[in-house]
């Protein structure tokens, strides 16, 4: 849990730095990520998202639950899949609604990238629950 709060922090901290060039300087052009925010939202999957996913993997704890998934029968996976279609359709319809009903802020971006951290964190802890389901269901 320890790793998992420091990669969050690692990834507020270079987000906010991100942001903070957005707003405060001309290094990133606040005008073209207005005008092509689909391509910018691109951009910070590319450079925010994937490397916390990747740095995310490479802890004990999502290790543990993936050998977790890894082990679990056919049969156990299916409402598995379907409960994570549907917490992953939960989390993608509230970020659209933020960014198509708010401006685009600090506030806004800090509110999507917890939705995803915690759809992420809920996706990996739901493969613990299917196993120990699993394992209580077998007893």
């Amino acid at each position: 849990m320890k790793q998992l709060v420091a990669i969050v922090a690692y990834y507020m901290f270079g987000y906010l730095i991100f942001w903070t060039f957005l707003h405060e300087t001309n290094l990133f052009p606040k005008v073209w990520v207005e005008k092509n925010f689909s391509i910018a939202i691109y951009l910070w999957i590319f450079f925010f998202i994937v490397p916390l996913f990747l740095i995310a993997i490479g802890t004990d704890f999502i290790k543990r639950r993936i050998s977790d998934f890894k082990s679990l029968n056919q049969s156990t996976r299916w409402p598995l899949y379907i409960l994570l279609f549907g917490v992953w359709d939960l989390m993608i319809g509230f970020s659209y609604l933020l960014f198509s009903y708010y401006e685009i802020s600090h506030i806004t971006m800090i509110i999507a990238n917890a939705l995803f951290i915690t759809g992420t964190y809920l996706t990996f802890l739901s493969f613990a629950v299917a196993k120990k389901l699993e394992i209580s269901r077998k007893s």
